[in-house]
């Protein structure tokens, strides 16, 4: 698999400051510590030199030495002599979020978590201890639906649709997702015969029953269809650049635009899809910061969608 962008940027900015405490020092042991090959490591130096501070000029680069004979020395480290510290905005940014991350039900790393949560709050103080990171209400039915979860077992709940119509539902969870601040459950729905997707707020009078029913595996290549995607057919879509980090995902492809086709900042990708309906939910969730342009059949129906929703909206 491709190497994310995240990991190698995180990498770059903790070669110089511990390649600066370490002079002279060889390519193969460096590349040792870091985990990756002389091959990854020489153009991550390449790439290092390149870098500095505007203007840019030769005093205003990282001056690295490292192709005279096998070491490697830092000549000028500019900005990073040392390891990047969290200032006290981002180290509480960060403590919200990992406490946020452990409320979602299933999450394996929770021991990893929690030990996080102890550093930062060595940087942070208590203090963040007491900020409320989520709505009782989505929180309410987290341990149940985590020990369903964790035991392979069946949840039967009563369900308040977006238009308020009751049911009870009957379902085999296959995870929890967060989108916009929301917790949701997807799961094998017995009622509709298929997946579905409960927001955690909607849910009440959660019971755990039998074990599965459905096998977990089966249902979530269902819900992802990733055994299957390199064989799916593909999509050519065009986003901002304020949802770059799709480019992470690692069923998502860069494709080569052709001069004019974008604007600053946007991003040419090759996305696969199993289902027309899937990648149509999938693009419309980027609230237009994602265009189809081929299938063009596609574009066409979501666009077709967009305007009988204005004129809806008007009526």
């Amino acid at each position: 698999m491709a190497e994310q962008v995240s990991d190698r940027i995180s990498r770059l900015l903790a070669l110089v400051p511990w390649l600066a405490q370490r002079p002279g020092i060889t390519l193969t042991q460096t590349a040792d510590h870091f985990g990756i090959s002389v091959e990854t490591l020489t153009k991550d130096l390449w790439q290092l030199v390149l870098c500095g501070l505007p203007g840019y000029g030769p005093d205003q680069l990282v001056d690295i030495d490292f192709w005279d004979d096998d070491r490697i020395w830092v000549q000028d480290p500019q900005t990073l002599a040392v390891p990047m510290r969290l200032s006290s905005e981002e180290a509480i940014a960060l403590s919200i979020a990992l406490r946020r991350m452990n409320q979602i039900p299933g999450i394996a790393e929770k021991d990893t978590i929690n030990r996080l949560l102890v550093k930062m709050d060595a940087v942070t103080g208590s203090a963040i201890s007491v900020v409320k990171v989520s709505n009782v209400d989505q929180i309410a039915q987290s341990e149940l639906i985590e020990s369903a979860l964790a035991n392979r077992l069946s949840l039967t709940f009563d369900y308040s649709s977006a238009n308020d119509s009751q049911s009870n539902r009957t379902v085999t969870p296959i995870r929890v997702f967060s989108v916009d601040d929301y917790l949701y459950l997807a799961a094998w729905c017995d009622h509709a015969e298929a997946v579905r997707s409960f927001r955690f707020d909607r849910i009440s009078n959660v019971t755990v029953i039998e074990p599965l029913v459905h096998d977990q595996s089966d249902l979530m290549t269902e819900v992802t269809g990733l055994p299957d995607l390199t064989s799916a057919p593909t999509a050519l879509i065009r986003i901002d650049s304020e949802i770059a980090w799709v480019t992470e995902e690692a069923w998502v492809r860069r494709a080569t635009a052709d001069i004019g086709m974008l604007e600053d900042g946007q991003i040419l990708i090759s996305v696969p899809y199993l289902s027309k309906e899937w990648l149509i939910h999938w693009v419309m969730s980027m609230a237009g910061a994602a265009t189809i342009l081929q299938p063009v059949s596609f574009a066409e129906e979501i666009s077709d969608l967009v305007e009988r929703s204005i004129v809806r909206l008007r009526n």
